[in-house]
């Protein structure tokens, strides 16, 4: 009687281990791939973030022309932004645009979360696209000392702030991570 007590406290020992180790293993696993998913959303971030500002830069390069439009909708979030600026292959004028498209809502802890798509275009034709999980793009004009004009004669400088969202897991357990990203740039050509 006695053996038997020892295997089956022994059955239950080693069950109770095994148990620890596969959620350890469960929770490390989450845990990498979690980590693998924000590294590559911060890191999809940043070339957006790194291309717009080289871009915006090289407003009016070239060109008798700068900014030709800015639009928000009712969130302040800018749907559209376009000026000239020169091509450096072909030496032409060109006008890009980028548009912020809606794309899909998410539903986190209660809460809707509405995405959008970053597009660039060269003279109307597409020319790339950013993310597509954006949930805030706002571009503003300032003026030299820093405040917000609406005038493009006025604008000296421009705010670019993005928030990139990414969420993690399934409908039940999901979190919601966040990657913020913002510069002023001081284009050369808009101050003439």
């Amino acid at each position: 009687m006695q053996f038997i007590l020892d295997n089956i406290a022994s059955v239950m020992v080693s069950g109770a281990v095994l148990l620890l180790v596969v959620a350890t293993n469960l929770t490390a696993q989450r845990a990498a791939m979690e980590e693998t998913v924000s590294y590559a959303a911060k890191m999809q971030t940043l070339s957006l973030a790194d291309y717009l500002e080289d871009e915006l830069l090289l407003i009016g390069d070239g060109t008798d022309e700068t900014i030709v439009d800015l639009q928000t909708n009712s969130e302040g979030q800018t749907t559209l932004f376009s000026f000239w600026r020169e091509d450096e292959d072909t030496a032409t004028d060109i006008l890009v645009a980028y548009t912020l498209t809606e794309t899909d809502s998410v539903e986190i802890d209660q809460e809707w979360v509405q995405l959008y798509q970053l597009n660039r275009t060269e003279n109307g034709t597409p020319a790339g696209g950013g993310s597509s999980t954006l949930e805030t793009f706002t571009i503003t004009m300032l003026n030299a000392n820093g405040n917000v004009t609406t005038g493009v004669a006025a604008a000296r400088l421009l705010r670019v702030r993005a928030v990139n969202v990414y969420p993690f897991g399934d409908s039940d357990d999901m979190n919601m991570f966040r990657s913020f990203w913002g510069v002023t740039v001081r284009p050369p050509n808009l101050e003439s």
